[in-house]
């Protein structure tokens, strides 16, 4: 074969070379050039669309923020009220079982209006005296109220307010030596601090 029938050969193995790699090129150029294209702007459209809809939820946001608001303020007053009904039913259940109380102090009192009024029976008098004094206190008994224990007992800030401090001969120093008034409470809850005299111990 001569060298010119070399070089033809060659020169149409290389341009048919060419001509299959010149699609590929052209593909992998048109690939690159979407790749390389920016995301599409939104118009103006689109965006007054997105506001309205962003709009329109602000408001069902809105309204269901007011509802919640409202029956939140009538729940508060619903408790409220029914509270107060509560504190007035337990309060009356209290006084009603004071009203015999009251009535017995009546009868032992009648006719005691004048000034140097004395009892004509002293002993019954005093006699119904000690029967309401029950009476007063089987009532606070059944209400779960009960005195605290005061006299001969160790001074307690928690259950004592001492009035003032005494030497005493047979109660020891920090002692509760006189009640002045007794305290009352009702389970763990103090309704009332024992007012007391506190002893020093034997006078030196």
């Amino acid at each position: 074969m001569s060298d010119d029938a070399i070089k033809s050969a060659a020169e149409l193995a290389a341009e048919r070379a060419a001509q299959v790699q010149e699609p590929e090129i052209s593909g992998t150029q048109d690939t690159e050039a979407s790749a390389g294209e920016s995301p599409k702007d939104p118009t103006v459209q689109e965006l007054q669309q997105r506001i309205a809809s962003l709009t329109e939820e602000l408001e069902a946001t809105k309204d269901k923020s007011i509802r919640l608001i409202a029956e939140f303020d009538n729940f508060r007053k619903r408790n409220a009220r029914d509270y107060a009904d509560n504190l007035e039913t337990a309060q009356g259940k209290a006084f009603s079982a004071l009203f015999p109380v009251v009535d017995n102090f009546e009868r032992a009192f009648a006719g005691a209006d004048a000034e140097d009024w004395v009892p004509a029976d002293p002993a019954g008098f005093a006699k119904g005296m000690r029967l309401i004094r029950e009476q007063l206190r089987k009532i606070l008994s059944d209400a779960g109220v009960e005195e605290i224990p005061s006299e001969g007992a160790v001074f307690d800030p928690n259950l004592h307010d001492a009035l003032t401090q005494m030497p005493h001969d047979t109660v020891p120093a920090d002692h509760v030596a006189a009640v002045h008034a007794r305290g009352w409470k009702k389970g763990e809850k103090i309704l009332r601090h024992a007012q007391v005299i506190v002893s020093t111990g034997p006078a030196t």
